[in-house]
């Protein structure tokens, strides 16, 4: 009798251990295999790779410029975010902000170096003044660039090399350039056809010492304003003209008020987007790399667009009845030749005589 019990004791106990294998088997999961005696608890395994990794963060960079949403640089820079975002599988990002929402072209020039601004687009003379740094004004003495062919040359081989030591030692990086274009005068009391023209007009330029000397050696009363202020002093006879290229000129409705645009090809400006330096070096080398060719593509295919923006600008003007005046080679030489002592002065007070040489020679270039 003891002997049944104990069989059927038995019989029991196996029961209820199949049940407790079949238990076991069930919670581990789908899996054919068991789990480590070590592993860890499910809610101290590591995460899975789903973009919260630091190097698979996505980087986004505030970008900030002064120009309305359909200025061709603007719109290159939309371009750039756009292959950038592409060409990093969304690591790389550009969040911008136009039409000045963040300030004057200097202000956020100095909250770049201040690291509270990622990026910018500024000429040299207003990373010159951001920076303390007045030997980069030299990118924009005037009668350097004959066209927009000499500046994508003075890009390629001058721009970076000069800028970037200067740059970096105060807290921005150049990453590369966007042509601005060739300036002209628009002007309401009469054209300019030579050097005797000038003699006397009430010209708006940009508040920085380059334009007015420039404009005050050529003959005319140099009167700085912003560019806010350019539209409404031109229109108001504050001023007798306004310098600039032709697509910055129409994208402030410029031809509505002035009568005749001349072709003086006084100034260009290159336009150099800078980075913080620190947020440079925060981003990794891979990126970096995407980065900069990134860039180079957009800087080449911008100037190339540049031209046939400037062109299609220049029909506008004439469209809304501005007259397109020409000048003769032979008085943009005169012209040129009135501002040596600008040379000459950066030379003496900067030591960059070369450098301003090497920029005539392949700006002006046939």
């Amino acid at each position: 009798m003891e002997g049944y019990k104990m069989k059927k004791m038995l019989k029991v106990v196996s029961i209820v251990l199949c049940a407790a294998m079949l238990l076991m088997t069930g919670c581990s999961g789908n899996s054919g295999t068991a789990p480590a005696s070590n592993a860890a608890p499910a809610a101290d395994a590591a995460p899975a790779a789903s973009g919260d990794a630091p190097a698979a963060e996505a980087i986004t960079l505030k970008v900030g410029h002064i120009y309305s949403a359909t200025h061709n640089e603007a719109l290159w820079l939309e371009e750039l975010g756009k292959r950038l975002e592409e060409a990093s599988g969304g690591r790389l990002k550009l969040s911008i902000f136009g039409g000045g929402q963040l300030g004057t072209e200097r202000e956020m020039a100095e909250q770049i170096l201040l690291g509270t601004l990622d990026m910018g687009v500024s000429g040299g003379s207003t990373w010159a003044n951001a920076l303390n740094a007045p030997s980069l004004s030299a990118l924009e003495l005037p009668f350097l660039y004959k066209d927009i062919d000499g500046q994508k040359k003075v890009m390629d081989e001058v721009v970076l090399d000069f800028a970037e030591p200067v740059m970096v030692e105060s807290g921005v990086r150049p990453l590369f350039c966007f042509s601005a274009s060739i300036r002209g005068a628009l002007t309401t009391t009469k054209p300019i056809k030579s050097l005797a023209d000038i003699s006397g007009i009430k010209m708006r330029v940009p508040e920085n010492n380059v334009y007015v000397q420039t404009w005050t050696l050529l003959g005319a009363n140099a009167t700085a304003l912003s560019w806010s202020e350019a539209y409404t002093s031109l229109s108001q006879s504050v001023v007798d003209g306004v310098e600039a290229d032709p697509s910055t000129l129409v994208d402030a409705n410029l031809q509505e008020v002035g009568k005749y645009y001349s072709q003086t090809n006084h100034m260009g400006t290159i336009h150099i987007v800078g980075i913080n330096e620190a947020k440079w070096q925060s981003i990794p080398a891979d990126l970096q790399e995407i980065f900069i060719k990134t860039t180079q593509e957009v800087s080449s295919l911008q100037v190339e667009d540049r031209k046939v923006t400037d062109q299609a600008a220049m029909d506008k003007m004439a469209e809304a009845g501005v007259e397109i005046v020409d000048v003769s080679v032979e008085e943009y030489n005169k012209m040129a030749a009135a501002v040596q002592p600008l040379y000459d002065e950066f030379d003496a007070e900067y030591g960059v005589g070369d450098v301003i040489s090497k920029i005539r020679e392949l700006g002006t270039a046939a």
